[in-house]
């Protein structure tokens, strides 16, 4: 039997908020902002030609991504550096194999707000320059501009010694308060901001602490952007899979990890069954 789950929040009715539910927000007076919590943006960029699809961390100390060829079926990894929006990254595996820093190059400038990237690829074997134009890999109609603000509690009760209680959003664009997430205890220092429904908009997703889980048990918490309500709701059904999300966007597929590979289309995850 297929096992399927339903992300796409923009068909939720009322019957569904099992799945989705907004949670109110709650006062912060007795909570102390966070200012060291890192964003993990995974951006999911497609060539103009269609050619290649590029997995990319950045705006953080060590961006790096894998950069597919569709044509040739070959994936490159890279790493490096970032100064403001330029971006310079050289090879550290090909098809996971380990392979020499200097055998591709792969520089560009990345608007953050818009996605585009002009981007060189520089092959040292063949000593090719290759311009590659890139692009959101799943385009969104009115996508926002979000920043967060954190706040927690920190003593010696806490998982880790502090724990993230409370997500402020913020309209980056208005500089206003859009949602207030809270009812969760999760990891203080980082964040996921992906594309979970390969909807093109983003998705916040936490590293769950609660009853005295720890990060290496690979429990999540997941609050899925619905551009009808322009709110984030947080979805259970997702939380009830342990392992951590991988989003191959190049094969429009999650893997959970422990055999648990998950196809998205039209808003449905299908559970891919091992032949």
């Amino acid at each position: 039997m297929k096992t399927q789950i339903l992300l796409c929040l923009t068909t939720l009715s009322f019957a569904c908020l099992s799945f989705a539910e907004i949670v109110p927000a709650t006062r912060t007076d007795h909570l102390k902002p966070f200012t060291n919590v890192r964003v993990s943006m995974q951006r999911m960029l497609r060539s103009d030609d269609g050619r290649y699809f590029l997995d990319l961390y950045a705006g953080i100390w060590n961006p790096h991504g894998k950069l597919h060829d569709l044509n040739e079926q070959k994936t490159v990894a890279f790493k490096g550096l970032q100064k403001g929006d330029q971006l310079n990254l050289k090879s550290v595996s090909v098809n996971g194999e380990v392979t020499a820093s200097e055998q591709y190059q792969l520089n560009g400038n990345l608007n953050a707000n818009t996605g585009q990237m002009s981007s060189v690829l520089i092959t040292a074997k063949n000593n090719e320059s290759i311009p590659i134009q890139f692009g959101p890999a799943f385009t969104a109609v009115e996508k926002p501009l979000f920043i967060f603000k954190f706040y927690g509690l920190e003593n010696a009760q806490q998982p880790y010694g502090r724990a993230l209680k409370q997500v402020e959003v913020w309209n980056k664009t208005t500089n206003t308060v859009v949602q207030s997430l809270s009812g969760f205890t999760a990891y203080p220092k980082s964040i996921g901001y992906m594309d979970i429904n390969l909807d093109g908009y983003y998705d916040i997703v936490l590293s769950d602490t609660s009853n005295e889980r720890k990060i290496e048990d690979k429990r999540f918490i997941y609050w899925m952007y619905n551009p009808k309500t322009h709110q984030f709701q947080r979805s259970p059904q997702l939380e009830n899979i342990a392992g951590f999300p991988a989003i191959q966007g190049e094969k429009q597929q999650i893997d959970f990890g422990y055999g648990q590979v998950y196809q998205v289309k039209d808003g449905l995850l299908s559970r891919v069954e091992d032949n």
